[in-house]
């Protein structure tokens, strides 16, 4: 669906600023570096194979800027596709047994300045330097060997402040290096020498960020539910708790959990801005929260929440959005529709976290604009909707087509493909259609308790007159009771009953409730009411 007949309100996406992008998040940071990568890789698919992008240089050129000012080899090798080998295949601390740092393997690039599609698409745009790794390897190895002799000191004179600084001093040490499990494993192992409210709190949101850069949604999930349970009273961020709200988003999010992620993410306060931009930006926080919020919540919600509540003033941040929010708070679907997808698409499509959600996202946002759009009305024409909502009649009528399937349009809906109109049946019709399921049911009721009681006087004679009713199966091979005398097949007087299905007990009569077509049909037949 594309929404070309409101571009009037949309307006083309303006050219893509990298420097104020990045800014938005801590300098250094895994997420700051992670986003450089992305961006880079994304638009040099979207330049395509043969050609390269501007911004996809400059975000290499930022990225490898950040790599070597924290000595991140490992992530330099990845990008270029370098090999790292070692003669025992396994990890060693001492420098003379470091593994072996290779060049890339360069693929054979095709002839002039065309090149095919690659992972390591950074060859093509920076050149690689073979002396960064080795150089940088050795350094980190001084620099590890350094923290490591202050963790045993603390460790050999029992100090508990001064053990968990030196392993949250690893922890910085290897989070900077993009060696991130090895930071979670310190930053765990510094719990157990937290002494107030405010260590805990460091440490729960220290496991809560490096799980999110791992993207260990479920740790994230963990560590904060560990927060909420174990971190003292004595806590003066006065944010840790929106801080936790803000991870929790993105967790939801992460899952597909729009909704949860939605009420996460707008339950966040408008005083929280820079504080965890290691992780998500003030930005952020407004992108996902309105967008998500549109999507799922009803209009009362969305007010409440979003539009009239304290997340307003988030929605400064996010200017396209607001005005999206302002069209279809006015009923102004079409418009609402055309700034998601010429406005803002880009910029959601660019998001490392929601880009995957983008399709899923804006289909849920125009379901409901279709829905809110044909709620007052009995009776519209697909071809007028396609033209509010900017698609042709085969599109307009697929989409109608599914959200009558899932009961989204209400009971009745139907669409009327001779002249290509959507239609629901009035109130008094659906009453009407109600009543007669209601008589419908009352006469089959009745006749089942007609026939249960027969059944059930039928066996009070049977029993009263000493009669046993057997099958023809039990006729045969079965015994006679004792103390009752034994019906003869040639007694004139005497009525059997072959039917199997009648019990031998003396209780009353059990009628499964079934009924037979015959039965069914002439209940249901309307003249009889």
């Amino acid at each position: 669906m594309d929404p070309t007949n409101n571009s009037a309100e949309a307006r083309a996406p303006p050219p893509f600023d990298l420097k104020a992008y990045i800014s938005r998040y801590e300098s250094q940071s895994e997420t700051a570096l992670q986003r450089l990568l992305f961006l880079a890789h994304h638009f040099h698919t979207e330049a395509g194979g043969n050609n390269t992008s501007a911004i996809t240089g400059e975000a290499f050129e930022m990225a490898v800027a950040q790599i070597k000012s924290t000595g991140n080899y490992r992530r330099y090798l990845e990008e270029y596709g370098a090999v790292e080998t070692s003669p025992d295949n396994a990890s060693t601390t001492n420098a003379d047994q470091s593994p072996e740092l290779t060049s890339p393997l360069r693929k054979n690039s095709v002839a002039g300045d065309q090149h095919p599609l690659s992972k390591n698409i950074i060859q093509y745009y920076i050149e690689y330097d073979p002396n960064f790794a080795p150089i940088s390897k050795i350094e980190a190895q001084n620099q590890l060997d350094t923290l490591e002799g202050r963790l045993s000191t603390a460790q050999s004179h029992i100090m508990k402040e001064s053990i968990r600084t030196a392993l949250l001093a690893l922890a910085e040490f290897h989070k900077k290096r993009g060696e991130l499990r090895e930071a979670l494993r310190r930053v765990f192992r510094s719990r157990e020498y937290c002494t107030s409210g405010r260590q805990h709190t460091q440490v729960c949101l220290l496991l809560a960020e490096l799980s999110a850069d791992l993207r260990e949604w479920g740790s994230v999930r963990e560590s904060i539910t560990r927060a909420e349970h174990t971190v003292m009273g004595d806590i003066d961020d006065r944010l840790f708790h929106h801080k936790l709200r803000a991870l929790q988003g993105l967790a939801s999010l992460a899952e597909g959990r729009y909704y949860d992620a939605a009420k996460s993410f707008t339950s966040v306060s408008s005083d929280l801005t820079n504080e965890i931009n290691s992780v998500i930006s003030a930005e952020d926080i407004a992108m996902y929260g309105s967008l998500l919020g549109l999507a799922t919540f009803d209009r009362e919600m969305l007010h409440s929440l979003v539009i009239d509540g304290s997340f307003k003033v988030r929605l400064e941040l996010v200017p396209d959005m607001r005005e999206a929010l302002r069209h279809y708070s006015r009923a102004e679907y079409g418009q609402c529709l055309s700034i998601l997808q010429h406005t803002l698409k880009r910029d959601l499509l660019i998001d490392i976290h929601l880009h995957s959600h983008v399709p899923v996202l804006l289909d849920m946002v125009r379901d409901k604009c279709i829905e809110q759009y044909f709620q007052p009305y009995s009776s519209a024409s697909l071809e007028k909707m396609g033209s509010v909502f900017g698609c042709t009649l085969k599109e307009m009528e697929m989409v109608v087509v599914k959200l009558i399937g899932n009961g989204s349009l209400g009971e009745g809906a139907r669409v009327n493909i001779a002249d290509f109109t959507l239609r629901v049946e009035s109130g008094d019709s659906l009453d009407k259609k109600t009543r007669r399921r209601a008589r419908v049911a009352a006469a089959k009721m009745g006749a089942h308790f007609t026939r249960s009681a027969e059944g059930m006087i039928m066996r009070a004679a049977c029993i009263e007159n000493c009669v046993t009713i057997q099958g023809e199966k039990q006729r045969r091979g079965g015994r006679a009771r004792v103390g009752r005398p034994q019906m003869q097949e040639d007694d004139p007087e005497m009525v059997v009953d072959d039917d199997p299905e009648v019990e031998k007990s003396a209780g009353p009569i059990e009628m499964d409730g079934s009924d037979s077509d015959e039965d069914i049909m002439e209940i249901e037949n309307p003249n009889e009411f």
